[in-house]
């Protein structure tokens, strides 16, 4: 999407920016969470119910106590602040096992540290895998993305919303191109390639190509871990403005086992990591800007959530972008989630 998006939606916004001091709480969060009728033709409103909000009231699978919706629950009050020293933290806590992905220099070839710098990503000599011991397939890569080019992968966030992309503005007739406004007020989520279908929970047989950055991305990360060739065929984004949440829910459309890579931007929140049933508490861990969350085998299929996120969670700062202001102050408020996925075999 070109600069003058950005331009315009900073013209359009800058006079509340200035008043309000870019509140968070007041920018975005009044817009997003209120619950008001809405007359016809009025902005799509969006509440704090997200696409998995019937998952989360849904039993356990098993026939038990759903212990991850309680956890949950903790996780997502707001008054009071729940207690975080209990999220792990990836690169510091014992309960993760850690190594180089590359043990030699050998092992890195000049193509793949090439593209590896094209994409954003730090040098491949300096990737570092975390990992369960307990939760085969469940890998983390912490910091993997620089942070000077979280502004970049927000700007294409913001252009993959761009139609024929579908979005959850589509069912109201609205789109990003037409009013900027809405990239800050209303959006929630949108989908590339072979495009998921919220209603049906299925993907159809076949969709428009992945950007070529997000092919070459999952590709890149699957073939590091040692986990085959990718052929990424469709993303999906999800944006959190503050005191968002996404439910617990499984991601079991795909037709192919491929790893689910998944990319953090913005602002850091709380990742619930959970087992195949509700019935076992999930684990709390940090997601931060750059980290990369990749589900593999059996953990493809386990429940997760993100509870809550946002500056009064674990504040991450960006320095302000003189060329498009709205760029930092998005991610010094917000999140943006990235997973890129392979729906065909």
């Amino acid at each position: 999407m070109s600069l003058s998006i950005f331009t315009s939606l900073w013209k359009h916004t800058k006079p509340s920016w200035i008043r309000e001091n870019w509140n968070c709480s007041r920018s975005i969060n009044a817009f997003m969470m209120r619950e008001q009728p809405q007359e016809e033709g009025a902005e799509p409103r969006i509440s704090e119910k997200d696409q998995y909000g019937e998952s989360s009231d849904s039993d356990d699978g098993g026939g038990g106590v759903n212990e991850f919706k309680a956890v949950f629950k903790r996780y997502k009050k707001r008054r009071p602040w729940p207690d975080f020293s209990d999220v792990i933290d990836i690169k510091t806590s014992p309960l993760l096992q850690s190594r180089l992905v590359f043990s030699s220099p050998n092992e890195i070839s000049p193509e793949k540290s090439e593209l590896a710098e094209n994409l954003g990503l730090i040098h491949p000599s300096e990737w570092r895998v975390y990992s369960f011991p307990d939760r085969i397939g469940l890998y983390l890569l912490p910091g993997l993305l620089k942070k000077q080019n979280s502004g970049m992968w927000l700007k294409r966030a913001f252009s993959y919303a761009k139609p024929p992309n579908i979005t959850n503005l589509t069912i109201h007739g609205k789109d990003v191109e037409t009013d900027p406004s809405l990239l800050t007020k209303a959006l929630r989520w949108t989908t590339l390639g072979v495009e998921y279908d919220w209603n049906t929970k299925k993907y159809p047989e076949n969709g428009r190509p992945v950007p070529d950055e997000l092919f070459q991305l999952g590709n890149l990360i699957s073939n590091s871990l040692k986990l085959g060739d990718m052929r990424p065929d469709a993303t999906i984004l999800n944006y959190y403005p503050p005191k968002s949440a996404l439910s617990p829910h499984v991601d079991k459309s795909e037709r192919s086992n491929a790893p689910l890579i998944s990319m953090s931007l913005g602002q850091t929140a709380v990742y619930l990591s959970g087992a195949l049933s509700l019935s076992e508490p999930p684990i709390p861990l940090w997601l931060s800007n750059g980290d990369f969350l990749i589900m593999h085998g059996e953990q493809r299929l386990v429940y997760h959530a993100i509870p809550c996120i946002g500056p009064k969670v674990k504040p991450v700062h960006f320095d302000k972008d003189e060329q498009s202001p709205m760029i930092s102050d998005y991610l010094n408020c917000s999140r943006i989630n990235f997973t890129i996925r392979q729906v065909n075999p």
